[in-house]
């Protein structure tokens, strides 16, 4: 099992709004909206890593959400 924590960064819609967003997301283990230089921290568990990069599109096609940084687990 593979884990990525990917870090939201969003203009136009609320954190709250976009971690209820991810949430209902498959894949999709943990969300935390925050304070610091990113809004919303997502933590995704994946079979292989070859799967993160359709979660951080499914993410980033959330309304609000303009940059996503993916940090992969070793």
């Amino acid at each position: 099992m593979n884990a990525a924590f990917l870090l939201l960064t969003l203009d136009g819609n609320t954190p709250a709004q976009v971690a209820r967003e991810a949430r209902m997301i498959p894949g999709v283990h943990e969300v935390y909206p925050t304070l610091g230089p990113y809004d919303v921290v997502v933590v995704v568990r994946t079979q292989s890593t070859r799967e993160i990069p359709a979660l951080v599109e499914r993410l980033r096609c959330i309304h609000g959400v303009v940059q996503v940084a993916c940090c992969v687990g070793v």
